[in-house]
């Protein structure tokens, strides 16, 4: 209940301030008022009372008045509102023509004039002005009360008087045009939204109304100006059909065809004579403008009570000030009422504002619309990274598993290939009783069981590692056998991606290329050397000056097959190359062993 009387409180403030000039009237100077004037009719001076109104339109009307003049004095004319020309003469001779001014006069409303009275011209006594009003266009000719007194005194009521009527004037047509370019570029991104595209209209056809104050200018204009009224009047239909858009109601064909084909039946009718044009604008076009105001003002009304439309309260108080606007327009116009100011010219940009805060309404819901679907999409992604995230450490995880799986029953074949064969001898021999050949199978047996538990330690990256302990173990065997071993990584790039099982793979390579070279060649020397290929790769080669491998070695082993199944695992290459003296194996390495990836 306090809310609705609070709004309505707001209505009634607004409505009370935008209706200022329905009933306000302009300060007038204390002193100097000249009310009795004489005006020509037919040829006699009659008396008559100013202010004078309700005059033909489209003539001319002359006025004189006789005022005493003070030696010395330098007094000044002030004619508050003239429609639309005045020239003032003093002693029969022409002193001024507001004609004349450098400021663009309007067709809509009056103008105001601060006139000096020449001392060349003034004598002691009585002197005689003469003020020759003209009327253009469909306002009817309009006469103020005038003042005759110091500069000073009545300069700050001009200055008033040419901000109404002119300066605030200029300005709506300039307010109006801003908003039109916006609509426009609304309508440009906006193409398949028809409010802007009428909105768009209605800003332009409301526009002709405006190029009176051109006449200065284009002085062809005044001929044309009951023509502009006419294709201003398609404004009525427009009106309605944007009223109706923003009720949610589909506009009828008819009223679109209306906004075209009224206007132009109006103009045809004034080029064939068949009825004057500034009749056909008072009869026809003024009407059609406010039954389209009245019809807008009734379809809001409706949306606003009956649909609770925010939008619709927007538009009704400037639809009520345009429809008051423009009746007390119609009754200046055909002589009813007083007054030369049209006030449709100042009260359309509230009706325009109305319809810039409709579309700024709708921006606002928009944005607003947008920014919760942002946050909306937002929160849903982030859940959705999240339960990506989760699912992707499950699967890190089950990888890993199936990978430490993969690498316990590799490491467990390699055990059964390797621990039990040399187990097996063990107890072999251990039957024939021959304790040299049993300790020696034994400690091959101990030593091959070393370097896989070792392997199982084994980190990425961490292959020098795994190389540096192989070497202290074939140090100390090659030494108990008389064989020398050199030895040298320190060249050999890094390699990624090593696992416990990759590890153990390179150096059962190593350690079966030298085991052959003691077995099969009998060398002496062997060395062992890292470094980096020409591709980038990590290369290992291993020498030695035995009997130089044959061109097609005995393929019934299994030593050469089981380097090279291993070295496939690695990604790698081996190559095996017979020497002058002794054999040279190498072994190329990926940068970064594959398989790798499920375990980092």
């Amino acid at each position: 209940m306090i809310r609705k009387l609070g709004l309505g409180a707001l209505w009634g403030l607004l409505l009370a301030l935008a209706s200022v000039p329905l009933w306000l009237k302009m300060p007038a100077p204390e002193k100097g008022a000249v009310n009795e004037v004489l005006r020509l009719e037919g040829g006699n001076w009659k008396p008559v009372t100013l202010p004078q109104a309700r005059r033909p339109s489209g003539s001319w009307e002359h006025y004189r008045f006789v005022f005493q003049s003070e030696e010395n004095a330098a007094p000044n004319l002030f004619i508050p509102t003239v429609s639309q020309r005045a020239i003032i003469e003093l002693a029969g001779e022409e002193i001024a023509d507001t004609q004349h001014r450098t400021t663009l006069m309007g067709m809509a409303s009056g103008v105001a004039a601060l006139v000096p009275l020449p001392r060349g011209l003034l004598r002691p006594g009585d002197n005689a002005v003469d003020i020759h009003v003209q009327s253009l266009s469909l306002v009817p000719s309009y006469l103020s009360t005038v003042y005759v007194g110091n500069a000073n005194e009545l300069s700050r009521y001009y200055r008033g008087q040419v901000f109404l009527l002119e300066y605030l004037r200029l300005m709506i047509p300039a307010g109006q045009i801003l908003i039109a370019l916006v609509v426009a570029v609304l309508w440009l991104y906006r193409p398949r939204e028809a409010l802007f595209g009428w909105l768009f209209l209605l800003l332009t056809t409301s526009m002709y109304l405006y190029l009176g104050m051109m006449r200065d200018l284009l002085p062809q204009l005044l001929a044309v100006m009951p023509y502009l009224h006419m294709l201003g009047s398609s404004a009525a239909a427009i009106q309605v059909i944007i009223v109706l858009l923003i009720a949610g109601i589909p506009p009828p064909r008819w009223l679109k065809l209306a906004a075209v084909l009224v206007p132009v039946a109006c103009i045809v009718l004034a080029l064939s004579g068949v009825v004057p044009a500034p009749q056909l604008v008072k009869l026809v076009n003024a009407p059609l403008n406010i039954l389209g105001l009245l019809a807008s003002l009734v379809i809001t009304a409706w949306a606003a009570v009956t649909r609770h439309l925010s939008e619709a309260w927007l538009l009704l108080l400037p639809l009520l000030l345009a429809v008051l606007a423009a009746f007390h327009d119609y009754a200046v116009i055909t002589t009813r009422l007083d007054g030369p100011v049209l006030l449709s010219v100042y009260y359309r940009p509230a009706l325009m504002i109305g319809i810039a805060m409709i579309l700024m309404r709708r921006l606002g819901v928009s944005l607003n619309q947008l920014d919760g679907a942002n946050a909306y999409l937002t929160q849903r992604l982030n859940e959705q990274e999240r339960e990506l995230e989760r699912l992707h450490q499950d699967e890190r995880r089950k990888t890993a598993q199936r990978a430490l799986s993969e690498e316990r029953r590799r490491l467990t074949s390699d055990l059964h290939d390797g621990l039990s064969g040399h187990l097996a001898s063990i107890i072999a021999l251990s039957e024939r009783e021959k304790s040299e050949l049993v300790e020696r199978a034994a400690r091959e047996a101990l030593d091959d069981l070393r370097l896989v538990i070792h392997s199982l330690d084994i980190q990425d990256r961490e292959l020098p590692v795994a190389l540096a302990g192989l070497r202290e173990r074939l140090e100390r065997q090659l030494k108990r056998i008389g064989v020398r071993l050199e030895w040298s990584m320190a060249q050999l790039p890094e390699i990624q991606g090593v696992t416990p099982s990759q590890a153990l793979n390179v150096l059962r390579i190593l350690q079966e290329a030298i085991t052959n070279a003691i077995k099969h060649g009998h060398a002496s020397f062997i060395q062992v050397k890292g470094d980096q290929a020409e591709d980038g790769a990590a290369r290992i080669q291993v020498e030695n000056d035995g009997v130089p491998i044959p061109r097609n070695p005995n393929r019934s082993g299994s030593g050469l097959p089981n380097m090279r199944r291993r070295i496939r695992q690695l990604g790698g290459v081996i190559e095996i190359a017979p020497l002058d003296q002794g054999t040279r194996l190498t072994l190329l390495l990926p940068p970064h062993l594959p398989g790798s990836s499920t375990l980092t």
